[in-house]
């Protein structure tokens, strides 16, 4: 690969990066169109990396192309998102399993930290111009013991269906605005669990931190 390659690839994903963040910061109305013009000048490229982006999140289901329009942000359905849930229940319980011998002291520090980083930001709730900081710690947290799995692939696939959770919740919030959640995470339960060898307890207190996060954003 070329220089020039290497550098309209890097700024292609660049610019990619930027629109998923406008996305997910729910900086983008659900029925407003994204236009290849209007982003070029935003973002100061030219056409070329900015189609190759847009093209690169239709491929990720992100958005969808409307002939002689513009770019629509793709609705995640209620089904989507209980089925996402659902993923993660697999994904992280077993990567739990997984990892579980490969958790040292300085994995635990690290952990504790990031239950308590998140637990300090959900003091007072959520609103559409504070949910991408608050939500990335706590995918931190979770991303963190998964990566501990050793399985790449398994947290790639993670990291992708929480990426699709936070963009439906992204919607909903664009609707009401603000929701309420719980003082506390099952964060600093988990790592106390780790610390004291029990990871059945582990595993529970995991499971029962992701229905929650379900249960919350249904209002159950």
């Amino acid at each position: 690969m070329s220089t020039v390659d290497r550098y309209n690839d890097t700024l292609k994903s660049r610019i990619y990066d930027q629109i998923l963040k406008m996305i997910l910061h729910n900086e983008v109305p659900m029925d407003e169109l994204l236009v290849e013009t209007r982003l070029m000048e935003k973002f100061h490229v030219s056409r070329a990396p900015i189609r190759e982006a847009l093209i690169e999140l239709c491929n990720d289901n992100i958005l969808k192309n409307i002939p002689r329009a513009g770019y629509q942000i793709v609705r995640i359905s209620e089904k989507e998102m209980r089925d996402a849930f659902q993923l993660r229940q697999i994904l992280e319980l077993e990567g739990l399993r997984m990892g579980w011998k490969r958790i040292g002291e300085e994995e635990l520090s690290e952990l504790e930290a990031l239950a308590q980083e998140s637990d300090r930001a959900r003091l007072d709730g959520i609103r559409s111009d504070t949910l991408a900081p608050k939500m990335k710690l706590n995918t931190q947290f979770h991303l963190r013991i998964n990566r501990l799995s050793g399985n790449e692939l398994m947290t790639r696939v993670l990291q992708d269906t929480i990426n699709l959770l936070m963009r439906g919740l992204a919607q909903i919030m664009s609707r009401e605005n603000e929701m309420p959640l719980p003082a506390r995470t099952h964060h600093m339960a988990i790592v106390e669990a780790i610390r004291s060898g029990n990871l059945e307890e582990a595993l529970r207190e995991l499971r029962s931190d992701i229905v929650d996060q379900e249960k919350n954003m249904w209002g159950l």
